[in-house]
């Protein structure tokens, strides 16, 4: 039996996926919810409808197992796992039930939609104090439905939410998602409120949903801004968060190393799941992916910037030959695809250029953030020999442990970090360090706005 001895900081999580299965059952059960797109995406993904309107009837009447139902199509499961589609298609039960639609929403209806979302706010932090949860970074994404003083409002609802806190047991902080294809209107309002008197709860921005089509290197110009703000108002530092290497169903399995790293480089301060960093290549085992023209310049020329450290690591780099077939796709149209055949051994050389990453990524100062149930299920690693971890112990990479959305993969931190010591086989005693480690990574600690 693993004793607790210290409150948990929970430091990747989402303020909608946490929401208790229980929790939004009672709030739609008489309400009038637009089902319509849910029941396409879920049909699409899943292959069947929803049976959403049934179990919702069922019930309201009463009947004893319709909260056990609801559950089951509410939960993202190990029967789901998968791709990241199919997530979707659940988590979109919760958006849709909650109106977090793309529809602008009229002004006479926003005081109730905010007073909602911070009663959920309220009900989230009740489960994470009984969980022996003491810091939860939020993180909340934007909805396209609001305007941006609508924005601004309901982000600043949600703070002076979180202090009523102040002189509690939990201390609940603020992450605002970003867009990744336009993330400026969203810093605008961020950077205000970070200056506002509550901008000391207000501790980082996120990069997350899906990353396919938006490389990190997009981001070069965002990441210059962040810098140049967190220079200029030390105090209110704001630590930039990233999805990255979580889903790479549009690359080479090199690519998607490359994209984590990359994102480190940039200066991210910590990275949301990099599975591609850290999964075993047998879980892919001889096989054919494909990447564009663009994409495999990319990987081209990051081995010929890194061919030093990448030859020391192991790995064959030759340049002559990567100068011949940068000169041959330079003729061919960026967007054309191009087969990438893995055999084993090429396979074994990932498992060295995962370790060179990970050792960059260690002196660049990057966190990687790991959630283990969530890279089972979205990630589809369903064996624990290929999971990431292994490879992160293995390397000593920098890495906490976080649940990710706990309300919509039904887990707790408690559980989140057990699993992590049985996936990685690590002695009993390392479930309190693993849990003490988050408290020296929160974002107000890696931006200098607060000692560990």
């Amino acid at each position: 039996m693993i004793k607790q001895h210290k409150q948990l900081a929970d430091l990747h999580l989402h303020l909608l996926g946490s929401i208790h299965p229980s929790d939004c059952l009672e709030f739609i059960k008489l309400r009038t919810v637009d089902w319509e797109t849910y029941e396409v995406d879920f049909q699409e993904a899943y292959g069947q409808v929803p049976g959403i309107r049934a179990i919702l009837e069922r019930y309201n009447a009463g009947s004893p197992g319709a909260l056990e139902e609801f559950k089951k199509l509410f939960v993202f499961s190990d029967q789901d796992a998968g791709n990241f589609a199919r997530f979707q298609a659940k988590y979109n039960l919760l958006l849709s039930g909650i109106s977090w639609t793309k529809s602008l929403l009229p002004d006479s209806q926003f005081p109730r939609f905010v007073a909602e979302i911070c009663g959920f706010a309220h009900k989230i932090i009740a489960r994470q104090r009984q969980q022996n949860v003491g810091y939860a970074e939020q993180r909340m994404t934007l909805s396209p439905r609001l305007t941006r003083s609508q924005a601004k409002d309901l982000l600043e609802a949600l703070l002076k939410a979180y202090s009523e806190y102040a002189d509690s047991d939990i201390q609940p902080r603020l992450a605002v998602s970003l867009p990744r294809d336009d993330p400026w209107p969203g810093w605008e309002v961020t950077t205000e409120l970070d200056l506002g008197p509550y901008g000391h709860l207000l501790t980082g921005v996120d990069f997350c949903n899906l990353e396919e089509g938006h490389p990190p290197k997009d981001q070069r110009a965002f990441f210059s801004e962040a810098v140049d703000f967190n220079r200029r108002h030390p105090e209110q530092a704001l630590a930039v968060l990233y999805h990255v290497g979580e889903s790479f169903e549009d690359k080479s399995l090199e690519s998607a190393i490359r994209w984590v790293h990359e994102a480190a480089e940039l200066g991210a301060h910590r990275l949301g799941h990099a599975i591609a960093l850290g999964v075993s290549p047998d879980k892919y085992g001889v096989h054919t992916r494909s990447e564009t023209v663009s994409e495999r310049i990319d990987q081209l020329e990051y081995d010929l910037r890194h061919a030093t450290g990448l030859i020391e690591a192991g790995i064959t780099v030759e340049t002559d030959r990567i100068n011949m077939e940068l000169d041959r796709l330079g003729h061919l149209p960026k967007t054309q695809l191009l087969n990438i055949d893995y055999d084993q051994h090429r396979l074994d050389e990932l498992k060295a250029r995962q370790s060179y990453a990970i050792q960059e990524i260690r002196d660049l100062g990057s966190v990687i953030e790991v959630c283990p149930t969530s890279n089972r299920r979205i990630g589809g690693i369903s064996r624990n020999d290929h999971h990431p971890l292994i490879q992160f112990v293995a390397n000593d990479a920098p890495f906490v442990v976080a649940t990710d959305d706990p309300g919509i993969f039904d887990t707790t931190l408690t559980r989140e970090i057990q699993t992590s010591v049985a996936i990685a086989r690590l002695e009993s005693e390392a479930y309190d360090e693993i849990s003490q480690r988050s408290w020296h990574h929160r974002s107000e600690v890696l931006v200098g706005r607060v000692k560990s």
